[in-house]
């Protein structure tokens, strides 16, 4: 006996991880989703390429008055700029978000 199809699975896991993001406040998801990146950290590196460039952007914007991010930073910063205020991933907005 078949209870689901694939496609009506899929949408049940989709509204039950909407569910549990909702349930959490958006500092506590974002929280999450930085200590989850962290255990990586080792595999996968604190910095890229990606990254170190956005610092230096980001140092030459700012006249030197930015803290390098590392790549949870960023992950972190992202999600609560999306999450709190839907806004742009600006060196100002991260060192804001992030209290650099």
């Amino acid at each position: 006996m078949k209870l689901f199809t694939l496609n009506q699975s899929k949408e049940i896991l989709c509204i039950l991880h909407l569910s549990y993001i909702e349930a959490q406040s958006d500092r506590e998801y974002c929280e999450n989703v930085y200590t989850d990146c962290q255990r990586f950290t080792l595999r996968i590196g604190r910095f890229d390429e990606t990254i170190d460039s956005f610092n230096r952007h980001c140092r030459r914007e700012r006249r030197g008055r930015w803290n390098n991010v590392s790549r949870c930073e960023m992950e972190k910063a992202t999600c609560l700029l999306i999450l709190r205020r839907c806004d742009d991933m600006t060196c100002k907005n991260i060192a804001d978000i992030l209290e650099l």
